[in-house]
């Protein structure tokens, strides 16, 4: 089967949704022998791809350090090159402005088109467009396109109830991500990558990996540090990422004199790298009720660090409570109660980070098999009403 992936965010970007799209093509390939295109943005001439599946990238423009808005229409080798591949079926991975190229393809040839919704698309456009009518108006566009697909689905049940808000009436599956890291890697871990930052493998090493955004509920964490702080000194918290809020928190930091407690990073892309600081870390915290599934929390999971995160966060439901990973209630008072309790009994966060391993990490081969079945029902849909009309035509 041909399988084209059609998105607005991939390599180089370091998000969710590039990991996503890059774990589910290279399983496509590698596990299910499909033939994958993906179709995302030219970041740059210089990016050099080298996947085990096709790319195919459109004229762009920068919106900001890591968005960019692609032109597929005005491309003639674009579409050209798309022609070429021949997709049997069109899998879209955002909503736009590839996905309406994409549907629009797709009614030009007859094709299936499934569309997987990753983000809180309302507070994302809320946090970079002040005007609620552009953003309710985004938010129509893209329920539009919801209803010109064939099937839709997401990846929790949170971002399911939240399609509802958005004014979506059709159906809505939930497909779970699969884990971009190999479970049970054999990789040696050198502390000499965490002592460039200042840190020891025997240290209360904290992890945060994402987005340094706002509404990735990041003050949440510095607030609860600052109470952590007054009940024990020997914490490092660590913050792995960049993002346009990045000097706000900093200098939160600073203001809460936490300054001997936090580090940040940046982004590491190094994959060895980025494995050594969740191995080496103690507890994974992930306050954010804006992600919809939280692959790093499955990262994490790989190497046996357990995630403390709050009621009613999407990513409550891969864990189980106290025994693959600590769910509490959205208060910093006993968000930092329960880091202390846990740094003063490593036996229990040993523990439940073994069963994080066994219990939270999915597979990307299950993932795109579950895709690859729903690829199949829609084609055979397509292939009986193509016969049907043959039929009819000749009576």
């Amino acid at each position: 089967m041909r399988i084209a992936i059609f998105t607005d965010s991939f390599l180089p970007g370091v998000g969710g949704t590039e990991k996503a799209v890059l774990g589910l093509a290279e399983a496509l390939v590698n596990n299910i022998n499909n033939e994958v295109m993906v179709c995302c943005p030219m970041y740059t001439k210089k990016i050099k791809d080298s996947f085990p599946f096709k790319v195919l990238r459109a004229k762009s423009i920068r919106l900001t350090k890591s968005d960019y808005f692609a032109f597929p229409n005005l491309s003639k080798k674009f579409k050209l090159d798309l022609d070429k591949f021949k997709p049997d079926i069109i899998h879209c991975q955002s909503i736009s402005p590839m996905t309406s190229y994409a549907i629009k393809y797709a009614k030009k040839h007859n094709l299936p088109v499934i569309m997987t919704i990753h983000t809180k698309f309302k507070t994302a456009f809320s946090h970079s467009i002040k005007s609620k009518l552009i953003v309710n108006a985004l938010i129509k566009d893209m329920v539009k396109k919801m209803n010109d697909v064939s099937k839709v689905f997401t990846v929790s049940n949170i971002m399911k109830e939240e399609l509802k808000t958005y004014g979506y009436k059709g159906d809505c599956e939930i497909i779970k991500n699969g884990l971009t890291f190999e479970k049970n890697e054999i990789l040696e871990y050198d502390e000499k990558i965490i002592n460039e930052y200042g840190l020891k493998s025997s240290d209360n090493i904290l992890l945060y990996v994402g987005h340094i955004i706002k509404y990735k509920n990041l003050q949440f964490i510095l607030d609860s540090l600052n109470i952590l702080k007054e009940k024990t000194k020997n914490f490092k918290m660590v913050f792995v990422g960049e993002g346009p809020d990045i000097n706000y928190f900093k200098n939160n930091v600073k203001l809460l004199k936490l300054e001997n407690f936090v580090i940040f990073t940046g982004v590491i892309k190094d994959k060895q790298k980025l494995k050594t600081f969740y191995h080496f870390s103690k507890l994974f915290l992930f306050p954010s009720f804006f992600d919809t599934d939280g692959l790093v929390v499955i990262e994490a999971a790989s190497e046996k660090t357990p995630t403390l995160t709050l009621i009613g966060t999407a990513c409550c439901e891969r864990i189980e409570n106290e025994i693959s990973g600590f769910i509490v209630d959205n208060n910093i008072n006993k968000y930092a109660d329960k880091i202390y309790e846990l740094l003063l009994n490593p036996s229990i966060i040993e523990t439940v980070g073994q069963q994080a391993l066994k219990k939270i990490p999915k597979d990307w081969k299950i993932t795109a098999q579950e895709y690859f079945d729903v690829y199949n029902e829609l084609l055979s849909q397509v292939n009986n009403k193509n016969e049907e009309s043959k039929n009819n035509l000749a009576i």
